[in-house]
């Protein structure tokens, strides 16, 4: 197929046909002895900030073609040309902007030199090649990765224009890949970066943990000391003044709330850096006989009573002994806490085939909504203050959270509302694989 090619020469004469005037429109002169500059370079730019525009540089050594070309694309929507007859300015072009299309002709002198200069970049451009059909052997030389699309001379216009807008969208593919291997290699990098920083952090942290935790642990002997001090001096201060009394029975109770934290924190420094357990067959309603009689002297002097509920027959539980006793002590000791004096606290333990459940039951001071939604929270405290003066941590029942947890179980608490009372329900499974834990 043969371009039509629409020129406008700068001298009527020029044209071998009757132009009336230096504006006159000549249809392809053949004889037309005005040809444009080889250096002349024919810039056509696609609209400003559209974002699918295509940028194209097109070498086409022809002088009627580059204006064929330029009057083509001169009111193409998305692609914008710069034309040029030379090596040299290809190069020119490419060393001061970007495009996404070359267009190559090969009847160019030196064409392949525009292709290393391409390479140049850090993402060259497409190409689309137009050679003669009896030089396709040409394209050989191209390298391989490139993408190249190979067009014959001459060329319909519409199959150039779909040409470019299929080199144009490969190119920017391959931009985007580019830029999308750089953007997983920062990624990376910064992921190697915060893996290390998180790795310093966690050795940090332990060690302070570990240190926090001798601390801790060194504090209970002279605590236990004071304790017994003040004790002796508690029970012979009927002979001393009021304010000596009051004094010494504050540091007693600020002790007791001190010894009462290091148990806690040991308790839970223990329980938090478990993840698994190793479970054996417990016993339970020998287990709640023995933590009753541990608390029945603390609930004498508060005239509480302690009532043991089991069913016959209970089976055996899967349990870390040791922990489920301490989930049991702190879920009775709270319930003698929070109950006045008078007050009674029920232990009653049940079972069907799969669960056991373990109630602890009392007539104390019950609890309200917020205390209800948030009782198994880390250092929280509920809304209610020990009826004796009992120190209280906020930790407590956090460590039973956690001891259920680790049974694969569940507590949960219930109360009818304030002054009514509480129940506090431990659920352990009947059946479970060894070394249980909870991520």
């Amino acid at each position: 197929m043969q371009l039509v090619v629409l020129r406008k020469y700068r001298d009527a004469h020029a044209c071998t046909l009757s132009c009336r005037t230096n504006s006159d429109i000549c249809v392809e002169c053949p004889s037309a002895a005005m040809e444009s500059s080889a250096s002349t370079t024919i810039s056509v730019r696609s609209p400003a900030g559209s974002p699918s525009a295509i940028a194209a540089l097109i070498v086409e050594g022809d002088p009627l073609l580059r204006d064929a070309l330029e009057l083509h694309f001169r009111a193409h929507p998305t692609i914008g040309i710069v034309v040029v007859g030379t090596q040299e300015l290809a190069t020119r072009e490419l060393e001061q902007s970007q495009f996404d299309v070359v267009v190559l002709d090969t009847t160019t002198p030196s064409w392949m030199d525009i292709v290393t200069v391409a390479r140049r970049q850090s993402t060259p451009p497409s190409f689309v090649v137009a050679v003669p059909l009896a030089e396709a052997s040409l394209l050989e030389q191209l390298p391989l990765n490139f993408g190249v699309l190979a067009l014959t001379k001459p060329t319909p216009m519409v199959v150039l224009e779909r040409t470019i807008e299929c080199a144009a969208a490969y190119h920017r593919l391959r931009k985007h890949h580019q830029e999308n291997k750089q953007l997983e290699g920062n990624y990376l990098s910064m992921l190697e970066q915060l893996q290390h920083t998180n790795q310093h952090l966690q050795l940090r942290l332990e060690r302070l943990g570990q240190r926090f935790q001798i601390a801790i642990h060194d504090l209970q002997n002279p605590l236990a000391n004071l304790l017994a001090l003040l004790g002796d001096l508690h029970s012979r201060s009927n002979e001393l003044p009021t304010w000596i009394r009051e004094t010494i029975e504050l540091s007693f109770q600020s002790v007791q709330l001190l010894q009462a934290l290091v148990e806690d924190m040991l308790n839970l420094f223990h329980v938090d850096s478990t993840e698994t357990i190793t479970t054996n067959p417990v016993d339970v309603a020998q287990l709640v006989r023995t933590v009753a009689r541990r608390f029945t002297p603390l609930a004498d002097r508060k005239n509480i009573w302690i009532n043991v509920l089991t069913s016959p027959k209970l089976p055996s539980v899967p349990a870390d002994e040791s922990l489920l006793a301490k989930a049991l002590d702190n879920l009775v000791s709270n319930a003698i806490k929070y109950t006045p004096p008078g007050g009674a606290v029920t232990i009653e333990v049940e079972a069907d085939r799969n669960w056991l459940r373990l109630c602890v039951r009392d007539t104390g001071l019950g609890m309200t909504e917020d205390d209800l939604a948030h009782a198994f929270e880390e250092f929280r405290k509920l809304s209610a203050r020990p009826t004796g003066g009992e120190p209280s941590t906020g930790l407590g029942l956090w460590i039973v959270r956690r001891i259920a947890e680790l049974h694969g179980g569940r507590v949960f608490a219930e109360s009818p509302g304030k002054g009514k009372g509480s129940v506090f329900t431990l659920v352990l499974p009947l059946r479970q694989e060894n070394n249980v834990g909870t991520a």
